[in-house]
């Protein structure tokens, strides 16, 4: 189990992390997910003994691996690291590069032999032995890199954005192939990205970082559907996001003024002044047809389209509403409608939520 407890670091006076805590239970992944700079590298560094810290503490299995003034060294930590370069050696062959971590270990050639077999069988890599890198494809050397780092048999394993060099069709099979990999061998697994599809799609965990800190920790599906503020309702999935002020609530459901057009929504706390942000996935609003009495409690909006696009499964449409606010759209099976033909919008209400403002942007912005 990894346990990280209030960890700090900072570069020229510069908090990166601001006392980061979080723990990973054993065979379970793990994803960091955040934008560039929001310190998951640098966690991720910190925890493979590359980077001290300046406060707080990293320990594994019970065994203390960071704290302040004390860092054991890399080779000591039985971890495994796959980096976003692969950083194969090319004057090697796949065997002399799965083996290279081995070494340390002094293991017996025919121990060697076979641990190399174990771990190539399982990246699906047998038969390419002999082969040199620049004789290998982009998921073939992600691959063999994997390979690599499970040779020593780690504790746990690191991954900095393994698959951002690859293009998008190689990126979602080896999102399957790295799945396959971990389940297999059971190993507790740290995963940095930027990608929020890498990040739901094969996390037991995410953590989603900002700044340094830990906006929200939870399932993907909890993230994704229960986000704790702006931030992480932009950076988890798709969302309209448009400020609004609540004006009335009974129970958990909140009746809000958007501006251009009134609207109701799940609200699960109380937010300062009544200001707070109505959110609604592209995927949960409707296009209408004709008049509308829907049922379900809900939100009828009226706009114009502005923009269209077919995406192959669905149609993406970017409809404009009052006083310049637009509301973006995923429609399956639906009759294309035209740029600048009206429509009406139908968001039930259990499909909205509030969310809690981004009150630094709203600071700068009201400056």
């Amino acid at each position: 189990m990894i346990v990280m407890d209030g960890v700090k670091k900072e570069y020229d006076g510069k908090s990166v992390l601001s006392g980061v805590s979080l723990s990973v239970e054993q065979g379970q992944l793990l994803a960091l997910l955040g934008p560039s700079g929001c310190g998951k590298t640098t966690l991720l560094n910190s925890l493979a003994g590359l980077v001290d810290i300046d406060g707080g503490s990293i320990s594994v299995g019970g065994k203390t691996y960071s704290s302040k003034g004390f860092t054991l060294p890399p080779e000591e930590r039985r971890i495994g690291m796959v980096f976003q370069d692969f950083a194969l050696w090319p004057h090697m062959t796949v065997f002399e590069n799965v083996a290279f971590g081995l070494k340390v270990q002094k293991l017996s050639r025919s121990e060697t032999k076979e641990r190399v077999r174990e771990v190539l069988e399982i990246v699906q890599m047998k038969g390419y032995e002999d082969r040199f890198p620049h004789r290998l494809s982009g998921g073939q050397k992600q691959r063999v890199a994997i390979a690599r780092a499970l040779a020593p048999r780690p504790n746990v394993l690191l991954m900095d954005e393994p698959l951002s060099s690859l293009d998008a069709k190689l990126r979602e099979e080896m999102r399957w192939h790295i799945l396959d990999i971990v389940r297999k061998t059971e190993v507790t697994t740290v995963y940095v990205t930027h990608d929020q599809i890498e990040a739901l799609t094969m996390a037991d965990r995410v953590i989603l970082l900002n700044q340094g800190r830990i906006e929200q920790q939870g399932a993907p599906m909890e993230l994704y559907a229960f986000p704790n503020n702006q931030f992480c309702a932009s950076f988890v999935g798709a969302s309209n996001l448009i400020p609004c002020k609540v004006t009335n609530n009974t129970g958990n459901v909140a009746k809000v003024d958007c501006g251009g057009f009134l609207a109701t929504a799940v609200m699960d706390r109380e937010f300062a002044d009544g200001e707070a942000v109505w959110m609604v996935r592209p995927s949960h609003i409707v296009m209408a047809s004709g008049d509308v009495e829907p049922a379900a409690q809900g939100t009828l909006v009226e706009g114009v389209v502005e923009q269209r696009a077919f995406l192959g499964s669905v149609w993406q449409f970017h409809v404009r509403l009052r006083d310049h606010q637009h509301i973006s759209l995923e429609v399956w099976n639906e009759t294309p409608r035209h740029v600048g033909e009206p429509v009406t919008l139908w968001i039930e209400t259990a499909k909205a939520r509030l969310v809690e403002p981004d009150r630094a942007h709203t600071k700068a912005a009201n400056m």
